[in-house]
């Protein structure tokens, strides 16, 4: 019968780690698909913001990266590590200051042409 707990720990400890990583991965795309078009596509953008579009084209290619592992390694339990769990949170934590920069960028525009206040950013 103690036999049977442990898995049962074991399990429930997995699947908390799993929740975990998918809704910070959940998370991150989310942001990633939001800023991807602004970074990587925007030239006035590139030009103006050029340290954090390199943060951000360095989130991108392993953000990529990892996507094409999850999908050719399809396990959930094994593709949710605490490892990727960290790397995850690293590049939340990298996508806010993008995110941080490019509405300090906004804002300067927003007071150069008044018109842009009201327009949501």
């Amino acid at each position: 019968m103690e036999f049977f707990y442990d898995r049962v720990e074991d399990w429930r400890d997995k699947l908390g780690r799993v929740d975990v990583v998918v809704n910070e991965w959940l998370k991150v795309q989310k942001n990633w698909k939001i800023l991807y078009n602004i970074f990587l596509l925007s030239e006035d953008i590139r030009m103006q913001l050029p340290e954090d579009t390199k943060v951000f084209e360095g989130v991108d290619k392993e953000f990529k990266e990892m996507m094409a592992d999850a999908s050719a390694n399809p396990s959930v339990v094994e593709a949710c590590t605490n490892e990727r769990k960290d790397i995850l949170i690293g590049w939340s934590q990298a996508i806010k200051k993008c995110e941080k920069a490019l509405n300090d960028y906004l804002e300067q525009k927003k007071k150069s042409f008044p018109r842009f206040y009201f327009l949501s950013n």
